[in-house]
């Protein structure tokens, strides 16, 4: 069995270790081969983020374009991608996404030549507002692929709702590396004080991690946070890590508001960001729209109770209400408060709620996923 793999791009690290299992699940099995083509070497929106660290991909991958992603024009995608399946010859190819005319190209391309074609599916029905036309579009699409892997149940329900059969469902979750994460982490939350003093942030903290954009929803959060301040005398913070178009705007809103205790740091690589997660206690996502949330998967592996927007992907599948933190609607500002101050007052039991974390997002690890993708990939064939 050969597999071929279009990704966008090089740079998404927790998708290298995916595909890192993938290999060591392949590569000892006679006749079967990997092959991961790489459309670019990163998006624009993460250039800031860290430099390429290439000693992570430890699979078989073809690079296209050494650049950023908004830099590849429709021609080059399609034959590129054309180009690396007429010489690898797979049994299957695993596409990311259906929303550009490469990917239908490849598609067609594929349906021709009587190679099985699987989807891997980030977007969920409430992403955005939906138009009929194009639905209807998106559903022919759709159902030409053999096979689907989504990111999580809410992912998995919008290609049901699209018309895709549940026995095509192959895998349903997505991941990070629990354990390299966990280990930075552990490591800095040793050093927790001195360095929360250096920077002259709360001894409490709840954590944002992302880029500062408006579906974020951002200014509903602090203001939330900022009645709740105004009901209950505590040291609780927070730290805002990212950068993006609304930062200058979140600071004079802070300003303005005179919220206390609200720290901007720059965004970091992925191996910084447990770094920040050890100076803070809890992580709040409040976005309007997410088609998962990799951070929510990083801090439950860190040991930390999560506060997540129901709107977010992940939220259905990763959140235990009571358990390990609480989902909420990301519009309702009271219901956000309310859920602050549980922690504020400290009614919460952090340590249970992180231990619970932990052992919710065990079954979320790379290995699992890999296991599932290569079982899919065997379904279809």
């Amino acid at each position: 069995m050969k597999i071929l793999i279009v990704h966008n791009q090089l740079w998404a690290h927790y998708k290298a270790i995916i595909f890192n299992e993938l290999q060591k699940i392949i590569a000892p099995q006679k006749d079967n081969e990997l092959l991961v083509v790489q459309i670019a070497t990163i998006e624009k929106s993460r250039v800031d983020l860290g430099s390429l660290d290439t000693s992570i991909h430890q699979y078989p991958y073809q690079l296209l374009h050494e650049g950023t992603l908004e830099e590849v024009g429709l021609w080059q995608k399609i034959s590129g991608i054309h180009g690396a399946i007429i010489k690898f010859k797979p049994d299957v190819v695993n596409l990311t996404g259906y929303y550009d005319l490469a990917s239908w190209a490849i598609l067609l391309y594929c349906k021709l030549k009587g190679i099985k074609t699987i989807l891997s599916n980030e977007s969920t029905a409430g992403d955005h507002a939906r138009d009929k036309f194009k639905e209807t579009i998106k559903s022919f699409i759709i159902k030409q692929f053999d096979g689907y892997f989504n990111f999580g149940t809410l992912s998995k329900n919008y290609l049901l709702e699209l018309g895709a059969k549940a026995s095509k469902m192959l895998v349903n979750r997505n991941c990070v590396d629990n354990v390299a994460l966990k280990n930075i982490y552990d490591k800095y939350r040793l050093n927790r004080e001195p360095k929360q003093q250096v920077l002259g942030i709360a001894s409490h903290n709840f954590i944002f991690v992302g880029r500062l954009i408006d579906y974020k929803n951002l200014f509903n959060f602090l203001e939330a946070f900022a009645e709740a301040q105004k009901q209950i005398t505590t040291d609780w913070g927070v730290i805002i890590l990212g950068d993006g178009e609304q930062k200058e705007d979140l600071r004079q809103f802070v300003q303005t508001k005179q919220i206390k205790y609200v720290s901007f740091q720059r965004g970091v690589s992925w191996q910084q960001v447990p770094e920040y997660l050890a100076l803070s206690d809890v992580l709040v996502l409040p976005s309007y729209s997410e088609p998962w949330g990799l951070v929510v998967n990083e801090a439950m592996a860190c040991g930390m109770p999560v506060l997540v927007s129901e709107k977010c992907g992940c939220a259905i599948d990763l959140v235990k209400n009571g358990v390990n933190g609480y989902t909420f609607s990301p519009y309702e500002k009271d219901e956000i408060k309310t859920i602050l101050l549980k922690f504020m007052s400290q009614t919460q039991n952090l340590q249970e709620m992180g231990k619970a974390s932990q052992q919710i997002i065990q079954e979320y690890s790379p290995e699992n996923v890999a296991k599932e993708m290569y079982a899919g990939y065997l379904a279809v064939l």
